[in-house]
């Protein structure tokens, strides 16, 4: 059996809050394919390229935007995880809004990110509809 390194959890969010996108790339395979809070194709990125693509552009529209872990949970077996999170966003001209998460993420073999899909509880508002693979397709590069 593989010894998952469960370090790549912490590294993956690590990233994230901090717009470090090598360091998110680190932590995920080439066929990635991340899941989002609207659950249609609109919203799912199909690989790792597309996938940081998207998230540097979202992060990249914000006036603010942090996240933050609150629990990790891993499976037994080390193919599954499961974080908490609070991840606060002011999109321009727009009030801060902040949404809670689980992300069930899945791991390969060799202990990188193969899939994470978004569940949420749903904000007193919605983030803006621009906030999906899809809608950001044509903004071109990421900064």
């Amino acid at each position: 059996m593989t010894t998952i390194d469960r370090t790549v959890v912490e590294r993956f969010w690590q990233g994230i809050d901090t717009h470090d996108w090598d360091l998110v790339a680190s932590t995920l395979a080439d066929d990635f394919t991340r899941i989002g809070m609207r659950d249609d194709e609109d919203d799912t990125a199909r690989n790792k390229a597309d996938y940081l693509d998207f998230v540097a552009k979202v992060t990249g529209k914000m006036d603010h935007h942090d996240l933050k872990v609150e629990r990790i949970f891993w499976s037994e077996d080390g193919r599954s995880v499961i974080a908490e999170c609070i991840e606060t966003i002011r999109p321009p001209g727009e009030d801060t809004l902040v949404m809670r998460f689980i992300n069930v993420m899945e791991v390969n073999d060799a202990g990188l990110f193969t899939k994470l899909d978004i569940f949420w509880k749903t904000p007193p508002r919605m983030p803006p509809a621009w906030i999906t693979p899809e809608a950001l397709k044509d903004d071109g590069p990421a900064a």
